[in-house]
């Protein structure tokens, strides 16, 4: 087997998919490149989410499922809980995205730290609860 070098993406379960796809948009700028459903049982479509992409946006950069969620109920997370921990998203202008994300009233989630590796990291809730953060890579 052989990975082609990138994430295709990651998967959430969200109360409202509608909802939470408009927020990846107003609050991190993604697009919707893939939408389906709703699904037999579901309420909501399932959406693919990511970047903006010149062309062909399914085979480019990491993308975001964002999929109706079951009734199981939510359990609280923290970073270094097992399982998945929080998403990553790379930005070339830390100061400028931290304000933007200030703007539009993100919950942080902690202060700004050093990432592994290099560069600045902070932490943020999206509009579920779910951990994000914006990490700046220093070379």
């Amino acid at each position: 087997m052989q990975i082609t070098g990138r994430l295709d993406h990651v998967a959430i379960g969200a109360e409202n998919p509608d909802e939470m796809v408009k927020w990846y948009e107003r609050v991190l700028g993604l697009v919707v490149h893939a939408e389906t459903g709703p699904l037999e049982g579901a309420k909501h479509k399932t959406y693919l989410i990511g970047p903006p992409a010149p062309e062909n946006g399914l085979t480019r950069g990491m993308m975001m499922e964002i999929m109706p969620r079951n009734n199981s109920p939510r359990q609280e997370r923290t970073i270094r809980q097992p399982g998945l921990s929080h998403v990553a998203w790379a930005v070339t202008d830390f100061d400028g995205a931290l304000a933007h994300l200030k703007k539009c009233a993100v919950e942080f989630l902690g202060e700004i730290g050093q990432a592994v590796g290099g560069g600045r990291i902070i932490s943020f809730a999206d509009c579920d609860g779910n951990m994000m953060q914006i990490v700046e890579r220093k070379s």
